[in-house]
């Protein structure tokens, strides 16, 4: 008689679980199972067994190899949900469908063995069925179906760890937002042989490396295979329908900071903390012609006698970016951007002097971190003189917020990649690692910031502070400011200075001093 078969922990407990409709899981399991047949160049999709055959030619893609022939439209999943949102739940369904496919197999990993115990384990194993389990290996931590497929779990305290053969058809990363980076770009190539499935799942930690590996690829640049879907915790149909469970959401709501509820209660990364600009780059964010128009009336045709700055930061071990900033009566304005890798600093000159057509201008001033010799040097050779300014990055992002606050820094629309990386801009771990203390100096992530670092330059070389109590114009009064001549506005800001002293002498006036108390009402030195 065999040896009874020894089942892993919590096999089969959610088998009698019914998984209630939610648009965001449904919409995720659609799109996983599209699949696209090479044979007669049609979409189709796989049944709930992991089984496709093409409706038009009636060809089988079945097996662990069918992805070769049928390919997954759709390979890159990134779920983010609010805590309880049922972002796992929603995985290990998707995991065990994958499973009934004969032979395959998946890795399903999480950034500690402990966090795989709590939730992502159990939650997977309780969907699978005992008579489906073929051998638990417990040291290991593997499980084999009585199909042949095998899923294996893994934990990415060592990001190497998800280091795989080749030929692993997917892998499912929980809590991704705590992994580390480099275990997602370590664990993508054992999928290649059998073109295989990545599926991450987490609840957002600020920008974290998902919104760059996928969430921006699938939402933003739309590339081909990436697919991302985003839900609050209230989306969950059975905390929606419980009134008691709501009421604890409402009160996580009330007790909890506006920033840390959105991250975690609604996958909102715009107000995670640490962030160096947060919300006031949305604000000064022109979207579309129009608005682009009340500070360049000629765009998008730009007056070539208009003054323009370039911010530019060097590229070694990093993109070169590269920012072209219009001067305008109201405010400097973010017109163009550049960001390439791998250029040496006389090729990055000729390919920014092309690609932000600076030769239109006239008056254009360059300038760029005090240290980069080489850069100045090699850009004089060509005839571009670049000014040497600060590079402490405390002083520099003050000079950038006091332009934010003023409501006189914009960017326009046609600068998105600095849009999103003076959005994403944040700071460093500020304490030591060992000892846990504060650290004195308060550093920026050193990621992605090469756009946000030539913003800072350039209007750290710009000889002028906005003032943040200076009441800004309504769109009429701006309109009539704009039909006057250059004349006629030097005039009147000159009658505003005198304003401006006038009223400030008559404050100030001290009894030691000439006049003491009435003052210089003729205004002598004024008019004459």
């Amino acid at each position: 008689m065999p040896a009874p078969i020894r089942l892993p922990p919590g096999c089969g407990k959610l088998l009698e679980e019914p998984l209630l409709y939610s648009e965001y899981q449904m919409r995720f399991i659609r799109a996983r199972r599209q699949r696209f047949c090479l044979s007669c160049r049609t979409m189709g999709s796989m049944d709930e067994m992991g089984k496709f055959t093409c409706g038009k030619c009636g060809k089988e893609h079945n097996g662990r190899w069918g992805n070769l022939t049928a390919p997954r439209c759709f390979n890159r999943f990134l779920l983010l949900s609010g805590r309880g949102g049922g972002k796992t739940l929603i995985g290990a369904h998707a995991v065990r469908e994958e499973l009934m496919i004969k032979e395959a197999v998946w890795w399903v990993m999480s950034d500690t063995y402990k966090r795989l115990h709590d939730s992502t384990f159990p939650t997977l194993v309780g969907l699978l069925h005992p008579t489906w389990i073929r051998h638990w290996d417990p040291e290991h931590v593997e499980i084999t179906l009585q199909n042949g497929a095998m899923v294996a779990f893994r934990s990415l305290e060592d990001p190497d760890r998800a280091r795989g053969p080749h030929g692993v058809n997917g892998m499912w990363m929980d809590e991704s937002a705590l992994c580390p980076e480099r275990s997602w770009h370590v664990g993508t190539p054992m999928l290649i042989k059998a073109g295989g499935v990545a599926l991450a799942t987490t609840t957002v930690r600020g920008y974290d490396w998902s919104y760059e590996q996928i969430e921006r690829k699938a939402l933003v640049y739309k590339e081909p295979g990436y697919w991302t879907a985003k839900w609050k915790t209230i989306d969950n149909p059975l905390f929606r329908s419980h009134p008691v469970m709501m009421a604890e959401i409402e009160r996580a709501r009330k007790t909890m900071t506006e920033r840390l509820f959105r991250e975690e209660y609604e996958s909102e990364r715009s107000n995670t903390e640490g962030l160096v600009y947060g919300e006031m780059i949305r604000k000064n964010v022109l979207a579309n012609d129009d608005e682009v128009r009340k500070y360049i009336p000629e765009w998008p045709n730009i007056d070539p006698s208009r003054k323009v700055l370039v911010g530019v930061d060097e590229g070694a071990d990093h993109p070169f970016g590269a920012v072209c900033i219009v001067i305008t009566d109201r405010g400097l304005v973010v017109v163009s951007d550049y960001l390439e890798r791998m250029k040496a600093h006389s090729a990055a000159h000729d390919d920014i002097w092309r690609k932000l057509g600076l030769y239109r201008w006239s008056e254009k001033s360059f300038f760029a971190n005090k240290n980069a010799l080489n850069l100045r040097l090699e850009w004089g050779l060509k005839g571009t003189g670049v000014a040497p300014v600060e590079s402490r990055q405390e002083i520099g992002i003050q000079r950038v917020q006091s332009w934010l606050l003023s409501g006189k820094l914009k960017f326009a629309y046609t600068a998105p990649r600095t849009i999103e990386q003076m959005e994403a801009y944040h700071y460093n771990e500020n304490y030591n690692p060992n000892s846990g203390e504060k650290k004195s100096k308060e550093l920026v992530f050193k990621l992605k910031d090469e756009l946000p670092d030539a913003v800072r330059y350039a209007l750290m070389g710009f000889p002028e502070i906005p003032d943040p109590d200076a009441p800004g114009m309504s769109d009429a009064e701006q309109s009539r400011w704009d039909s006057f001549d250059e004349k006629t506005r030097w005039e009147l800001d000159e009658l505003k200075e005198l304003r401006r002293a006038r009223s400030n002498k008559g404050a100030e006036l001290q009894p030691e001093e000439e006049n003491y108390p009435q003052g210089n009402i003729y205004m002598h030195d004024e008019l004459y």
